[in-house]
């Protein structure tokens, strides 16, 4: 196997020195913090399965690489490069609030946005001029999301699936990732033939606790969602979406004009163009897995919201 120990430092730097990670609004902050990266093996079946619980057109690493790469390239092993983005605390501590995500939140994520499409295809650059193949997904024309009967709203390639695929965490209520650096983070991806192995620890259930008993563990996301998209059976994908559209039309237009916000390229049913993108992640915040795996760290967990 390959030494990935460059491509992770690769990585630690592209996020916290990248211009993008700092809001000049609130006097140079970072959005985020150091990266936690890790592997997936393309050929595992997890891929197949996400056809079925993401979207049937989720694409299949192995055949999207090969199918943007010469036909000379070596595809005897190709991995997937996921990296975990945490929010600061700054960031993550502003959104402990009601109703509305803040000033500083909403700022941060859009941003943020911008710094892993950026960052994406920094790191894509870096590893052409080493004769690597590479894509990001997002990066493509390929990359697309849309709606479906089925899923409500959907993607053909999910960086939290293949998060889930590298051995990055598990699935909560909210149907967000719980990783090893919480639940408030952003996620990307890049696809490789490079021989890395696989960094996954899956025990083949997908579901936190929280998910496996309906949130008598905790439950306290249930709370958080100013909207009740949240219930002991999962994400109401409707509901969460009316608060974002909410978020985006009460802010979307005085943030533009009091703010520095970076747009990025975002497809939505094979329309690409710039876009902002404001959230809520009010679920994520101020709940004890905001910032660690409280499955794991049950007892940090309890001082840590």
């Amino acid at each position: 196997m390959a030494d990935n120990t460059w491509i992770k430092d690769k990585i630690t730097q592209l996020v916290l020195d990248a211009p993008e990670n700092r809001l000049i609004d609130f006097g140079g902050q970072p959005i985020f913090a150091a990266p936690l990266v890790g592997i997936a093996d393309a050929d595992d079946l997890l891929f197949e399965g996400f056809q079925k619980v993401v979207s049937s057109r989720h694409l299949q690493p192995r055949e999207f690489l090969q199918r943007i790469s010469p036909r000379d390239t070596d595809f005897t092993h190709v991995s997937v490069i996921v990296w975990i983005l945490p929010f600061t605390t700054e960031v993550r501590s502003s959104n402990r609030v009601k109703d509305m995500p803040s000033k500083l939140y909403s700022l941060a994520r859009n941003n943020g946005g911008a710094l892993i499409h950026n960052m994406s295809l920094r790191l894509s650059e870096e590893m052409h001029k080493r004769g690597i193949a590479a894509v990001s997904p997002i990066l493509t024309t390929e990359y697309d999301t849309f709606r479906m009967p089925k899923f409500t709203f959907s993607s053909n390639w999910s960086e939290r699936h293949v998060a889930y695929a590298a051995g990055l965490g598990y699935f909560g209520l909210n149907e967000a990732l719980i990783t090893p650096l919480g639940i408030n983070v952003r996620i990307g991806s890049i696809i490789t033939n490079m021989p890395l192995g696989s960094s996954s620890w899956r025990n083949g259930d997908y579901r936190a606790l929280c998910l496996q008993d309906g949130g008598d563990a905790c439950g306290l996301c249930l709370d958080r969602c100013p909207v009740g998209a949240i219930s002991k059976s999962g994400l109401d994908k409707t509901k969460c979406y009316a608060q974002r559209k909410a978020v985006r039309n009460e802010y979307l237009e005085r943030y533009r004009q009091e703010l520095q916000m970076l747009s990025s390229p975002i497809p939505i049913s094979g329309q690409r163009r710039k876009r902002y993108s404001l959230g809520c992640a009010l679920c994520q915040c101020g709940v004890p897995c905001e910032s660690m795996d409280p499955f794991r760290y049950p007892d940090r967990a309890k001082t840590n919201a």
